[in-house]
């Protein structure tokens, strides 16, 4: 059989090609994408990876991070929600521009570095967006005084110390300003909260609580009915706040 030189130069070239490829676009495994703290570390170190997500349904959805962020995964993320994590803000204090990807992403980090500055990177070469915290024009829940009285509140005596504790089917708090809890209610709610009562006492009140309760589960109506016990009430505002500002990097 005769090879020509053409044929051999096409060989090499073709050669040549599958080793960049091999360099360049290393094949990436499915099952790495998984939002499981065992299956996280036991994926290869040095992998840095944002995609397009290769998981579309919902169910598929998920993130978690291991080791004070350095191997960090997402599956069939929200763009919003993948710069929440690479920047370490709350989704809620994202603001997202109206060109900003609306599909969902994939990514992974397994450097055992600073994971977040590496997802950082890696988000800005493959869409061109950046973040920074910002002053910004923003929908915000504001926290006002419904009822006078205060009735869920006790003005806490001078010599009282600040302490937490649960007893009876309660989370009691003692000796606590009220702008200890606004900045939990904005995080578990996912939008930034305003204090507009102008209460500056320190107070001692409760919540009904039961053991192993996660606030990240409570839903809107859970809070707001807490609040109107304490004579309190979050409305839709708007103001200016420090926010993640998203845009594209110059």
């Amino acid at each position: 059989m005769k090879i020509t030189l053409a044929s051999v130069a096409a060989l090499v070239l073709i050669a040549a090609v599958v080793a960049v490829k091999m360099i360049w676009f290393p094949s990436v495994n499915n099952a790495w994408f998984q939002p499981d703290r065992q299956k996280l570390r036991q994926v290869p170190a040095g992998k840095v990876i944002v995609r397009r997500t290769q998981f579309p349904a919902a169910s598929q959805s998920g993130q978690m991070a291991l080791v004070n962020n350095k191997r960090l995964v997402g599956r069939n993320v929200a763009f919003k929600n993948m710069m929440a994590t690479a920047y370490g803000e709350n989704p809620g204090f994202v603001w997202m521009p109206p060109d900003a990807p609306k599909y969902n992403f994939d990514y992974l980090v397994t450097a055992n570095s600073d994971g977040q500055g590496l997802l950082r990177e890696a988000i800005q070469k493959k869409t061109g967006y950046t973040a920074s915290k910002e002053m910004h024009d923003a929908d915000v829940l504001a926290l006002k005084i419904v009822d006078p009285s205060l009735p869920g509140f006790k003005v806490s005596a001078a010599n009282e110390k600040q302490n937490g504790n649960v007893k009876d089917g309660r989370l009691y708090f003692t000796h606590t300003k009220l702008n200890t809890i606004v900045g939990g209610l904005g995080q578990f709610l996912k939008i930034p909260v305003v204090d507009k009562t102008d209460l500056t006492n320190f107070y001692d009140f409760s919540l009904p609580w039961k053991t192993g309760m996660n606030p990240s589960q409570l839903s809107r109506e859970d809070f707001d009915k807490i609040l109107s016990d304490w004579g309190l009430v979050l409305e839709d505002d708007t103001a200016s706040v420090e926010m993640l500002v998203v845009k594209k990097a110059k």
